[in-house]
């Protein structure tokens, strides 16, 4: 298998460059539109029929759009299209990202620098590497894409590398993880991860919002312009240091609940239905996916019905035993916080997933 990763590198251009890079996303943009229109108005999203279409006016258009680059946005017109399903038309604004492809980019990781075609012929641009990076300077690029920052016409590139993955370790040593509001995350080895801080902060953004709605001027839409992405970085940033923490303890399987139920729930009340519909749960298993799979360990998936009602301790299911943070079984008389026992009842579900698969039993983290 193959492990797949994005880095985002910033370039540093010359002025001429920079000139002749605007005016080659320029001319991806139109012949990007070309493209769209056409498979838009024919009700087709072939590859094949929108380039036996489009490509000699495209070229009449912009003569000097290094062919390669006029492929890749006839290809990401037909996807962006068969993604709609043709329902509308793709359009992309003059500066949009731009896809690169072997035949027209160079990339050499380990020497800081690449070559780009364009429309005013090949140059080169040079790019430091963060310290992080330094791990996947012997990864192999497979893809890249140019973006431009307008606000002071700074240029990045996404560069897709992968190698290959590690091998999985053997023992299967299980973890359960639930998901939540209150807790970000409950280990079944009671380790818990608040979410107090990531509440109050977007509770901060979202008066702020509110206000700044209300108030409707120019002013307060720049300003709503300049806070936007801010929440959602923090958010982002907030799950990749737990799910840095998750995988580094010492088990080699995960087990998840699978949510992709949750957001269609009606019946919890308009404010939490709302706190659920925009918390992030599935970026949160996103990062604990990829970052376990880089150390050889695991992620897997197991039914989310039943694993806050059911008891660890003897398996009774009621759904008066839990009462808000606290689980008490009327059947036995178990008594924990509700997400710890939740926490344990996907851990002893996660062996069963595991017992079905040809592995040796694993140990779960039942403290």
């Amino acid at each position: 298998m193959i492990v797949i990763r994005t880095i985002k590198l910033k370039l540093g251009v010359s002025s001429d460059d920079r000139e002749s890079l605007m005016k080659t996303m320029r001319d991806y943009t139109i012949a990007f539109n070309t493209c769209s229109t056409w498979g838009f108005e024919s009700r087709s999203y072939s590859k094949i029929n929108c380039h036996n279409a489009t490509y000699y006016n495209i070229r009449r258009d912009v003569p000097n759009l290094p062919s390669s680059l006029l492929q890749g946005a006839r290809d990401c017109a037909c996807e962006d299209l068969k993604s709609v399903k043709l329902h509308s038309k793709p359009v992309r604004k003059e500066y949009s990202a731009m896809r690169y492809n072997s035949r027209v980019i160079r990339i050499y990781l380990e020497s800081k620098y690449a070559t780009l075609a364009t429309s005013d012929g090949r140059i080169k641009v040079t790019f430091g590497i963060p310290d992080y990076y330094n791990q996947y300077l012997t990864w192999k690029v497979k893809s890249s894409t140019l973006s431009i920052r307008k606000n002071d016409n700074t240029f990045y590139l996404h560069c897709m590398v992968e190698t290959d993955t590690p091998d999985i370790i053997q023992e299967q040593k299980v973890l359960g993880i639930d998901r939540g509001v209150v807790n970000i995350a409950v280990c079944s080895d009671n380790t818990f991860f608040n979410s107090s801080a990531m509440k109050n902060t977007r509770a901060q953004y979202a008066y702020l919002r509110a206000e700044l709605q209300s108030k409707g001027t120019r002013s307060a839409t720049r300003k709503l312009k300049k806070l936007s992405g801010r929440e959602r970085r923090f958010v982002t940033d907030s799950n990749h240091c737990v799910s840095k923490q998750i995988v580094q303890l010492p088990y080699t399987v995960f087990a998840l609940e699978n949510l992709k139920k949750i957001r269609v729930q009606k019946r919890r009340g308009k404010k939490l239905n709302q706190k659920l519909n925009t918390w992030a749960f599935y970026e949160l298993e996103q990062f604990i996916r990829y970052k376990a799979e880089k150390l050889g360990k695991r992620v897997i998936n197991v039914d989310a019905r039943f694993t806050s009602q059911k008891c660890s301790a003897c398996g009774h299911v009621y759904k008066g035993n839990r009462n808000g943070s606290q689980y008490l079984c009327r059947n036995c008389g178990f008594e924990l916080h509700a997400d710890l026992n939740a926490s344990r009842n996907i851990a002893h579900d996660g062996i069963s997933v595991l017992g079905r698969l040809p592995v040796n039993q694993p140990n779960v983290a039942c403290l």
